[in-house]
């Protein structure tokens, strides 16, 4: 089965937009695995996280991509995605079901893989098919200890939801999670 596009996920940038190494690394494996399976789109997550910046990190990272030699049209944004999570939900939700994409891969960093796959199965379900790669980088036990952390909070906002309910999942995510239910940033 052919994959019909790459979610590359985001990292950091700066108030410019000029993303980190780590980034760039996950765009850089992302451009690469589109050329190698010969995939057609690339999607790329993330909002404009800084407070002294609007840049929306999706757009960087299309920005970078564009540089690498791939078309615009190839390119597909995210913009709504404050984290992991976000990413899942909003890609199935806007993009993923509406273009009628099955198979995928999902980018990001060797450190995150796995908290990525559970977050993802459990958002997609099982009538989706991905693969998860993450690009190397060097990480610490507080990058480690964050990822715990994440997983702890995740698997408490989604206790009571049902694998691949996406109404249930998007009411757990305006109620529970601190991303989107106005503790931390604007309510959804």
């Amino acid at each position: 089965m052919n994959y019909d596009a790459v979610i590359v996920l985001g990292n950091e940038m700066n108030l410019l937009g000029i993303l980190n190494k780590e980034s760039c690394l996950r765009a850089d494996l992302a451009v690469k695995l589109t050329m190698e399976f010969k995939i057609p789109y690339i999607i790329t997550c993330g909002w404009a996280y800084r407070s002294d910046s609007n840049v929306k990190i999706a757009d960087a990272l299309k920005g970078y991509i564009m540089n690498l030699g791939v078309s615009s049209e190839q390119i597909i944004t995210e913009v709504n995605s404050r984290d992991t999570v976000g990413d899942a939900v909003f890609t199935r939700l806007n993009l993923v079901e509406p273009l009628g994409f099955r198979k995928f891969f999902v980018v990001t960093s060797n450190y995150h893989v796995a908290r990525t796959k559970k977050i993802f199965n459990f958002v997609y379900g099982s009538n989706f098919k991905f693969d998860v790669k993450g690009v190397e980088v060097d990480f610490d036990n507080k990058a480690l200890s964050k990822e715990v952390d994440s997983e702890i909070a995740f698997e408490r906002t989604f206790c009571d939801v049902k694998i691949g309910d996406m109404e249930q999942i998007i009411e757990a995510l305006k109620k529970n999670h601190p991303f989107y239910n106005g503790n931390i940033y604007p309510k959804i």
